[in-house]
C-alpha cells in the first residue's frame, strides 16, 4: 500500500507568494509546490544552499484541501528603498545596491496580499528513489531543525502540525484526514468552527487520480524548483477537483 504524511497548517495569516516583478506580491489562496518543499526541507534541516536540495525537491507528491469558506482576503503595504535607475551601473546584491548610493536612495512603495484564516490538510507521498522517508519527515515536523512559517516571515504557525502516516488511495487519505482532524479539535470551538466549514475542492499533482476524484480543472504552476541557486522554476500540471464519494 502508498504511504501518505498527513499534517495540517493553520495561521491567522498566510501569504503564498505568486511570481511577481514589481510592486505586488501576490498570494494564491493554497501553497505552491516550492512552499511546501522549503517547509519540509526546513523541518529537516536543509539549507538552501545545500546541494542536496535540487535532489530533494524532485520527489515526493503534494496534494491540498484549504478550508476558505472562513476566510478573507487583504493587502498591507511596505516601503523600500532603492537607488534611481542607473543604466551604467551593475548590482551583483541588494546589499551592494543600497550601500554604493546611499544619497541617490528612493522610497518605493508595495503591497502585499495575505488570507487569514485558512486551515489547511495536506497530504504528501514519497515518491521512488525520495531522500527521505515520510516516516523520517514526520519526525522532522513533530521537531523542526529550523523555525517554520507560512509563506512569510511574519506568519508564525498557530497550531501544532500533528504528523500522522496513512496507508491507501490518496481519496482514503483525504477522507481520514477529515476524521482525523475533526476529532482532534473536537473540544476547540475555534477550530471545530473552522474545520467544520464547506471544504469541497481538493488540489494534487499526483497522476490518475480520475477513478476517485471527478477533475474540474487542470492547470500549469510555475512551482517546480529545478535549481535552488539560481532560483530556476519549471511548470508542473495541478489538479482541481472533488472527491467523487460524499465523506
Amino acid at each position: 500500500m502508498i504511504k501518505h504524511l498527513i499534517f495540517q497548517i493553520y495561521a491567522p495569516l498566510t501569504s503564498w507568494g505568486e511570481p511577481a516583478v514589481g510592486e505586488v506580491r501576490h498570494s494564491n489562496i493554497i501553497p505552491s509546490r516550492s512552499a511546501v518543499l522549503g517547509f519540509l526541507a526546513a523541518a529537516l534541516g536543509i539549507r538552501r544552499n545545500d546541494e542536496c536540495i535540487d535532489v530533494f525537491n524532485q520527489h515526493y507528491h503534494v496534494a491540498v484541501r484549504p478550508f476558505v469558506d472562513k476566510s478573507r482576503w487583504f493587502s498591507d503595504f511596505h516601503t523600500v528603498q532603492m537607488p534611481k535607475a542607473n543604466k551604467k551601473e551593475v548590482f551583483y546584491t541588494r546589499f551592494d545596491e543600497i550601500r554604493r548610493n546611499p544619497q541617490d536612495l528612493e522610497t518605493l512603495l508595495t503591497k502585499r496580499e495575505y488570507y487569514n484564516d485558512v486551515y489547511y490538510q495536506i497530504v504528501i507521498t514519497e515518491t521512488k528513489g525520495a531522500p527521505y522517508s515520510v516516516e523520517q519527515i514526520k519526525q522532522a515536523l513533530l521537531t523542526p531543525v529550523f523555525h517554520l512559517y507560512v509563506g512569510r516571515k511574519n506568519s508564525p504557525l498557530s497550531l501544532p502540525l500533528a504528523p500522522v502516516i496513512y496507508e491507501g488511495l490518496l481519496s482514503d487519505a483525504f477522507v481520514f484526514a477529515n476524521e482525523h482532524y475533526h476529532q482532534y479539535h473536537q473540544l476547540d470551538p475555534v477550530l471545530k468552527y473552522l474545520v467544520d466549514s464547506d471544504a469541497n475542492e481538493y488540489y494534487w499533482d499526483h497522476a490518475d487520480q480520475e477513478t476517485h476524484f471527478d477533475v474540474m480543472k487542470i492547470q500549469l504552476r510555475q512551482d517546480q524548483p529545478i535549481n535552488r541557486k539560481r532560483w530556476q522554476f519549471i511548470n508542473r500540471q495541478q489538479y482541481t477537483g472533488h472527491l467523487k464519494r460524499s465523506e
